[in-house]
């Protein structure tokens, strides 16, 4: 039974691909039967009446990864160290557990941030992702927790071992959707104001923010290849800081 994460493609041209997803981030919405919030801000609580400024958000995301790699590596590690199929179900329960509780401490966060169109969708559209993960981390762990049981009258173990590899393969599906969030998140920083060329050529942050968020990704990114196969949120992170270093310029910086 493996309980690793599965790596992502190698990094060349993923950003030029991912770019294209952010202009049709509606998209996300609608496959995963996300409503639209009400405009209605009055229903609103107040830590959202007002939009949360963009750099904020961004480096809860970065935060987010930060945290979701280190939880990996830990719960990887664990799972190594397994000497039996007792050890390897009882450590799986641990290691979901873990993303369980990591998932909802980053909901609590997002629900206190609020965005305004166009990406108004994005914080609702990664709830939804996080909810859903939640979900069939519960059912991996009741499955896990019947096979300990051990021989039960009316159990179909056979059932079991094949729901295992289903939900997994259901969680990679919806952590895909996660990293196909990252290029929306790249443009929430990209001021949608056109300069005189009518080119979008500044982002909503200062150097000094910018600089801020990068030393962030770099921490996290020191020993990661820049091409190769790499897990879900180390792919995310190069995605943020890829869009970083496409030449915007900031927003204390001249306009053309």
């Amino acid at each position: 039974m493996q309980f690793h994460r599965d790596k992502r493609e190698p990094m060349n041209n993923v950003f030029a691909q991912l770019i294209l997803i952010g202009f049709f981030a509606g998209s996300i919405q609608v496959a995963m039967g996300q409503n639209k919030p009400s405009s209605d801000k009055s229903k609103l609580p107040a830590t959202q009446q007002n939009e949360t400024p963009h750099v904020e958000f961004v480096k809860e995301y970065i935060r987010e990864l930060i945290d979701d790699e280190d939880l990996t590596t830990r719960g990887e590690k664990e799972l190594s160290n397994a000497k039996t199929p007792f050890d390897a179900i009882t450590t799986g329960i641990y290691v979901f557990t873990s993303d369980q509780l990591l998932l909802r401490d980053q909901i609590g966060m997002l629900k206190t941030m609020r965005l305004n169109a166009p990406f108004d969708q994005l914080i609702p559209t990664l709830i939804n992702f996080y909810e859903q993960q939640i979900d069939l981390y519960q059912q991996l762990i009741e499955t896990e927790k019947k096979m300990l049981e051990g021989p039960t009258p009316g159990v179909d173990y056979a059932a079991l071992s094949v729901k295992i590899p289903q939900l997994r393969a259901r969680l990679d599906n919806v952590q895909d959707g996660v990293f196909k969030t990252a290029a929306m998140v790249v443009w929430t920083l990209i001021d949608q104001k056109a300069d005189s060329q009518h080119h979008l050529s500044h982002l909503v942050i200062t150097q000094a923010e910018k600089a801020d968020l990068q030393s962030q990704l770099d921490l996290m990114l020191k020993n990661e290849p820049e091409n190769g196969d790499h897990d879900l949120w180390v792919s995310s992170a190069m995605v943020v800081r890829g869009g970083l270093n496409r030449g915007h310029k900031c927003a204390d910086e001249p306009w053309q």
